[in-house]
């Protein structure tokens, strides 16, 4: 039988050199193909006609099964493989079309299900398998289309073959194609989905079966929430799941959230340890630290999302979560004195080996992050400061919390904590240096990802030893190199900008310096001067000839200047006033002659998108009693009881490099904060980034003028400008300045307190 087969396999290998291809009508190629053609199906036994037999591809497999006795002989397949042409003219068929492969899929339908069926499944995986077969073959014939017909001819018959029949099999049986959704079954148990893979979705995208949007998200969370249980694992999994789905979502769309959702996620039930917590006037609060999460357990409403709730920093913005800063916490100890008052034991002195042996691990930790992980190594750009931390025994160690709200401030233990304006690391005792919830727990909370893993890997460097295997300079990134080398550079050049002599200007004036927004002055010389960072204290008087009223002789320490409460903020201003001429439709306010249009327009240099969730920056200790910041941060207060009046939501951004604003409210508006703690100068600057956004927002842009915000300096005011480029006079240097600011003929509206309840 064998021999027989091998001489029919050869006689096809050789009708198929008779001739070229093309040439299946010569006389004498139909002659030899006569001679075989019913010879052609071996392995059953038997001979079949042509007709009769069947080209086993993938789409006859889906339509037939692998077991069919209708398929041609293997050998005689391959030996025409190339000259599948002469099969079709003797009459063998190939792959089924549209309608035959339709047919199957309602035999599958129709089919009683197995008995004998996998109990893990609602639908058999014996079904599932034949169902994704014919699924993969409709697919194939959107993908790759004969010489004969066309994309929009082959998916109209298709979406047509569909219309109206439960002819799609998902996970809880069959459905029609408007009934279900497609890709990850990140909401299976709530939702019905199709099979999945890369092979069908082309199917799927033609039939118009999307995957979950934001409000079937949002829809399946309340459901979860619905018994108002706690969720059980399969439902812990998806609202898991759910929520990173959202939180992508939303990261990967720089639009505007429309108001309509933003209202539906400010009011979504949140799971909490105090239970399911829902309604727009909920109050949650996240924490990232398991330790201080643990402690706080019974005594916060704290999100429990399923997971850290560091991979969801994205989300604690839009469902109105509030973050507790472990890291900016106030240190205070057991006595109860808390940082002010209990100076004395926080200011003791280092202790010089404690302090060795941390510098000695953070450069161990370095070193091993910067060769196993380097993103998070390459991330974190406070090596430096890190490395240059005092430790600190402090018995008795506690943070202070401030909830805000309601909530009165908490304290509790803790066994390691980094106090920046101390440069100093508190351990509770010796042992808290090396371990995970001690130190390694207090470094990561100043790392903004992969928090879990530092912890982890400053505990393995102590127990593996690498700070004594990998003594002495740590291995650092290129972009860390680049990054020192830059700022060591820009010192040299401040500390130059100073040491240089005043330059003779026209009129007799000294160089007003760039981007402090405050009026002062500083000395320039023939190099580029760098600005200080801003403080919040009084500027160093200029080197060189003190001007008037410059007083000499030994300086003395600034007095601290407190600001007003906090707490005057929440309530709504006493007095609103309206000033200068509104502008009516059509009208352009006046600008100075020479000031043009910037030739960088929004869309061809773009700047970075306000970060979803807000951005606001880290707290720096201050001599004088305030900085910068506290001054903004008064200001963000105020101006989110203004904004919550009008059902308009704010987002803190000034952590955020090179957005151009400091606020970001829901609406899209954008707000430009200079906070002073007197009077208002006369004038102010803004940044080329400040400039650009402003420019390119018009209206949509709002200057934010604060002033007396220290306490007894008078009526705290905010000052609100709309579009102020086109409405204050703009002298533009390399800074853009805005002159005659005290000018109230400009539209602008003022809020001034004390205010009533």
């Amino acid at each position: 039988m064998l021999d027989e087969e091998e001489s029919h396999a050869a006689s096809w290998r050789c009708c198929s050199r008779v001739r070229p291809a093309g040439s299946v009508g010569c006389g004498a190629f139909r002659l030899a193909c006569c001679a075989v053609k019913a010879s052609m199906n071996l392995r059953v036994g038997r001979l079949q006609q042509p007709a009769d037999l069947t080209l086993r591809t993938p789409d006859t497999e889906a339509l037939y099964g692998p077991e069919d006795p209708g398929y041609l002989h293997p050998a005689i397949h391959q030996a025409l493989a190339t000259r599948t042409e002469v099969l079709t003219a003797l009459g063998v068929s190939g792959d089924p079309d549209v309608p035959r492969l339709m047919e199957r899929l309602r035999e599958l339908r129709d089919r009683q299900v197995d008995d004998d069926a996998n109990t893990d499944a609602d639908v058999p995986n014996s079904l599932r398998a034949e169902a994704l077969l014919v699924y993969q073959s409709l697919a194939r014939r959107l993908t790759h289309l004969s010489s004969d017909t066309t994309q929009k001819a082959v998916e109209r018959e298709i979406r047509n073959e569909f219309l109206y029949e439960d002819l799609v099999l998902t996970d809880q049986g069959w459905m029609e194609s408007g009934e279900c959704f497609q890709g990850p079954t990140i909401l299976r148990g709530f939702r019905l989905f199709t099979l999945t893979g890369v092979d069908v979705d082309p199917l799927w995208q033609v039939l118009g079966i999307p995957e979950p949007g934001l409000d079937d998200l949002i829809d399946v969370l309340k459901e979860i929430s619905g018994t108002g249980a706690a969720p059980d694992a399969e439902g812990e999994r998806v609202m898991l799941e759910a929520l990173r789905r959202l939180r992508d979502v939303l990261s990967s769309d720089d639009k505007p959230m429309p108001p309509g959702l933003q209202s539906r996620l400010r009011s979504l039930p949140l799971w909490t340890t105090a239970g399911w917590v829902k309604g727009k006037g909920r109050s949650v609060f996240a924490v990232a630290d398991s330790g201080v999460e643990r402690v706080l357990t019974d005594r916060l409403p704290l999100w429990k999302p399923g997971g850290n709730v560091q991979q969801f920093t994205a989300l604690l913005g839009p469902l109105r979560v509030t973050p507790l800063d472990v890291a900016g916490a106030q240190v205070t100890y057991e006595t109860g004195s808390a940082d002010g008052s209990g100076g004395a034991a926080l200011d003791q002195p280092a202790d010089a080996s404690l302090t060795e042996d941390f510098r000695r691990g953070v450069a161990a930790l370095q070193d091993l992050l910067v060769r196993d992980e380097p993103e998070t190594a390459e991330a974190f750009t406070g090596w430096t400061w890190l490395a240059g931390l005092e430790v600190r025994l402090l018995p008795g160690l506690r943070i202070r919390l401030d909830p805000g709200g309601t909530y009165e401030p908490i304290e509790l233990p803790v066994h390691a904590q980094i106090d920046r304006g101390r440069n100093t690391l508190f351990l509770r005792s010796h042992t808290a240096l090396t371990t995970k919830a001690g130190t390694g727990a207090a470094i990561a909370s100043h790392f903004a990802e992969e928090r879990s893993r530092v912890g982890h890997s400053w505990r393995d460097v102590w127990e593996e030893h690498l700070v004594e295997a990998r003594a002495g300079a740590a291995l650092t990134s290129a972009g860390q190199r680049d990054r020192e080398e830059r700022q060591r550079l820009a010192e040299e050049l401040r500390q130059r900008a100073q040491l240089a002599p005043a330059a003779p200007m026209p009129n007799g004036k000294p160089t007003a310096q760039r981007g402090t927004g405050n009026g002062t002055t500083v000395s320039a010389g023939p190099i580029g001067i760098v600005p200080q960072p801003r403080t919040g204290s009084a500027p160093a008087p200029t080197p060189g000839s003190p001007g008037p009223g410059t007083q000499t002789g030994p300086q003395h320490a600034p007095t601290a200047r407190p600001l007003v409460e906090a707490a005057a903020f929440d309530v709504l201003p006493g007095k609103v006033t309206s000033l200068g001429t509104p502008s009516t439709p059509g009208s352009t306010p006046a600008r100075t002659p020479e000031t043009a249009r910037p030739s960088a327009h929004r869309h061809e240099t773009p700047l970075p998108q306000p970060r979803p969730g807000g951005a606001p920056p880290r707290s720096q200790y201050s001599p004088l009693g305030y900085a910068d910041h506290h001054k903004e941060e008064l200001v963000i207060r105020a101006l989110r009881r203004i904004l919550q009046e009008q059902g308009v939501e704010l987002e803190d951004q000034r952590g955020a490099s090179g957005v151009g604003a400091d606020a970001y409210d829901s609406t899209g508006r954008y707000y430009k904060i200079k906070a002073h703690g007197r009077d208002v100068p006369g004038e102010l600057t803004l940044t080329r980034s400040e400039f650009v956004r402003a420019w390119s927002e018009g209206e949509n842009y709002t200057l934010v003028i604060a002033s007396h915000l220290e306490k007894g300096a008078g009526k705290p005011t905010l000052r609100l400008v709309n579009d102020p480029v086109h409405r204050f006079e703009v002298e533009p240097p390399m800074d853009i300045r805005l002159k005659s600011v005290r000018d109230v003929s400009v539209e602008s509206t003022v809020y001034e307190w004390p205010g009533t309840e």
